[in-house]
């Protein structure tokens, strides 16, 4: 695996990561909530923008194709309460894992509705791919389109394709990292990203008997039953 460690803290993915998280700033600066999730690829990785969130738990894709950070644990098995998380950021993390659609069912478990999924993947027919599995061969890419169908399937409904990705390796980033328009060959670059959120949960309403006593009283859940969640 140490050529994976390796192609991650190159100086063309630094600057690739960089750039992508740059890209997360006018998004996170509304997002709030008590708690957010991010998976990385390996240990190191860029810095947050800012954020509203009270707190981040990150995570990162060990050797074994294993969670490491916070807390170890399989990608398909997440030791978190469901619908905990608000914000869900996968930066590469998918990519390294190798039943990604397992782990994509265990994030829509704990996010919580309404919360915002936002995902970056390395474009499998873009400008990157030779360059990447020259120095990574084990890498699960997919497109776009792949993520957001097993979102899909589990209630999590794409709003937005972005491709916010540099063309070629190199080893820095445009100096103005911000958002800037993609051009039209952008869709041929290194990454996409997929914004996404979770549908709000279905309340299924529940018909109080006729002869159920005071009928005047709106039912009230017993104290210690409420949840914060997110």
């Amino acid at each position: 695996m140490a050529e994976v460690a390796d192609v991650y803290s190159s100086a063309p993915m630094q600057a690739l990561l960089a750039r992508e998280m740059a890209e997360l700033a006018p998004i996170l600066s509304g997002a709030y909530g008590n708690y957010g999730l991010i998976l990385r690829p390996r240990h190191a990785g860029g810095t947050l923008p800012p954020h509203l969130l009270g707190t981040i738990a990150a995570l990162h894709v060990d050797e074994r194709g294993m969670f490491a950070g916070s807390v170890q644990c399989a990608p398909w098995q997440l030791p978190f309460a469901s619908e905990s998380f608000k914000v869900l950021i996968a930066q590469h993390a998918l990519e390294r894992i190798a039943d990604a659609a397992a782990c994509v069912a265990e994030l829509s478990r704990v996010l919580a509705p309404e919360g915002i999924a936002l995902v970056f993947g390395f474009n499998p027919y873009g400008s990157w791919r030779p360059w990447l599995l020259r120095r990574a061969n084990d890498l699960h890419l997919c497109s776009a389109q792949t993520c957001s169908a097993q979102f899909a399937h589990e209630r999590i409904d794409t709003l937005q394709v972005r491709f916010p990705g540099l063309m070629w390796p190199r080893a820095q980033a445009p100096a103005d990292t911000r958002s800037a328009p993609a051009s039209r060959f952008a869709r041929f670059g290194s990454s996409w990203l997929l914004i996404a959120r979770k549908r709000r949960s279905a309340l299924t309403p529940i018909r109080l008997r006729s002869g159920a006593r005071d009928p005047g009283r709106a039912p009230q859940l017993a104290p210690g039953a409420h949840r914060n969640v997110a």
